[in-house]
């Protein structure tokens, strides 16, 4: 009995470090490109800027804040009683409101840690962020239950979800989660070389900044 459970602890360690990579690299392939395009385009990063931001946030989400991040969706899920069969009107809503809720826990913890003391900096980022859960709630929620999917973690049972993934056999469902993430990575260095390289102007403040100064002139 102790050797069974012994195996039992084994198994159970075995399949949450699987949930970690794969939802880490869901919640990656789908943010990161996103990410990219609003940092160059939007907030006025520069590309080297953007990069090192876009490398640190994927340390950390595979040091446990993607686990932490699509446990807490499984957990809010559950206390709402949301399924993949329930309406996808209703799964989108509860995805969007979710990420709002997260950013709004972790954002000023995140921005602490990095250094950040300054309570209107931390309130606007946060801000930024709860916005951005609005935005991008729904299509990171899909991400991590089509990657579950498709390496065999969890049937995706979404009413959205197409059947012609639904029916693929394992091998041609892996390749498709490989062919999702190495787009993701083709997309991101597209938007790269597609942005001019340029100094760094900061982190979005600065940004707002200068529209201030121009109007104050």
């Amino acid at each position: 009995m102790e050797e069974k459970g012994k195996r039992s602890i084994a198994e159970r360690i075995k399949d949450s470090l699987t949930y970690h990579l794969i939802d880490s690299t869901a919640l990656l392939a789908e943010s990161t490109p996103v990410f990219a395009a609003f940092e160059t385009g939007i907030a006025g990063m520069s590309n080297e800027v953007s990069l090192n931001a876009r490398l640190l946030a994927g340390g950390l989400l595979y040091a446990g804040i993607g686990t932490a991040l699509a446990k807490g969706r499984d957990l809010w899920r559950k206390v709402f009683k949301i399924s993949d069969t329930t309406k996808e009107r209703v799964q989108m809503l509860h995805d969007t409101a979710y990420l709002a809720a997260f950013n709004l826990v972790a954002g000023p913890a995140i921005y602490y840690a990095s250094g950040s003391r300054d309570l209107k900096e931390i309130a606007i980022g946060t801000a930024c962020g709860i916005a951005f859960g609005s935005v991008n709630g729904t299509p990171l929620g899909y991400a991590v239950d089509t990657f579950r999917d498709l390496t065999g973690l969890k049937e995706c049972k979404r009413p959205s979800y197409p059947d012609i993934l639904k029916r693929q056999n394992s091998r041609t469902k892996k390749g498709l989660a490989a062919l999702l993430t190495a787009g993701a990575i083709a997309l991101t260095a597209g938007i790269y070389s597609l942005t001019p390289d340029k100094q760094s102007n900061g982190y979005g403040v600065p940004v707002l900044q200068q529209v201030i100064e121009s109007q104050e002139k």
